[in-house]
């Protein structure tokens, strides 16, 4: 495989997988991999390239996408015989106006201890796959009918049972609504409150998308400290006392990993109350 030369750098904004399977897919398409060439398991070239498994599995995935490659279980993974036609690849666009769920969290960005990137080679992906094809089992007798777009009724039932023994908050099904992910539910809170125009509170440090997400739609973040009992709202109401929002990790603070105090959990309601606004929690 060292005739392949691929290059790895993990300062580049390209993350380590895409990097493998542009190497991959250069050496296939100037002939430097033959078709029906067998390629290395995920294990050998993980450990030549000094990357997880995973990373290398990702980069095979984006190959098998692209009708490059072909998996034969355990007989290998090897180069297509038929491949496809070459086709340029596609320059990234910036498109200010795309919706807000895409935002990566990190982008470009591998290696340990990074936000949002768990641990590939550790998950239990034979379980995950075992579950996943129960469920698409159990899914074939099912009605076609268009999903209900909350998310399913069982697990938002689940989640209002949970919500009133853990926290105390009585609420229905009917209350919640599952999205994508964490832009998702943010994006879904800002544009159904029409706080666009307004500013928010953010903590500093903290998660990066929260900001972005915000300044994508309208809203203008406004970094307030924290400290060893969370976000100072002492603070943030000396910056902006009449923001519409305050979005806080009040159970574990990203990236310091404090709680919010009993104390500042009322200020912050205290303040909410005051100034009509609104506090999204993560």
């Amino acid at each position: 495989m060292s005739k392949l030369q691929i290059r790895i750098d993990r300062a580049a904004h390209e993350p380590v997988s895409e990097q493998i399977a542009a190497g991959l897919r250069a050496a296939i398409r100037e002939g430097r991999l033959a078709p029906r060439a067998r390629l290395p398991s995920w294990r050998d070239l993980a450990s030549q390239l000094g990357v997880a498994r995973g990373t290398v599995s990702a980069a095979y995935e984006r190959l098998l996408d692209a009708q490059l490659i072909v998996s034969l279980g355990a007989a290998g993974t090897f180069v297509a015989e038929h491949l496809p036609p070459s086709s340029r690849p596609r320059e990234a666009v910036a498109v200010p106006s795309a919706p807000v769920g895409s935002i990566p969290s990190f982008p470009g960005r591998s290696g340990i201890f990074q936000m949002a990137n768990p641990a590939q080679d550790l998950f239990p992906a034979k379980v995950w796959a075992r579950i996943m094809t129960g469920a698409v089992r159990a899914t074939s007798h099912a009605r076609q009918i268009n999903p209900d777009p909350r998310g399913e009724l069982a697990l938002r039932s689940e989640i209002a049972a949970y919500l009133s023994l853990a926290r105390g908050l009585p609420c229905t099904a009917a209350q919640v609504f599952v999205t994508t992910g964490y832009a998702g539910s943010l994006s879904l809170a800002v544009q159904a409150l029409g706080l666009r125009g307004s500013s928010a509170w953010t903590e500093d440090p903290g998660y990066p998308t929260t900001r972005r997400c915000l300044q994508a739609l309208g809203v203008e973040p406004v970094p307030v400290p924290v400290d060893a009992e969370g976000l100072v709202v002492d603070e943030g109401v000396a910056r902006a006392p009449d923001a519409a929002l305050a979005v806080v990790t009040a159970g574990q603070q990203a990236p310091l990993g404090v709680a919010l105090s009993a104390r500042r959990r009322q200020a912050i309601l205290a303040w909410a109350e005051r100034a009509r606004a609104w506090v999204v929690e993560d």
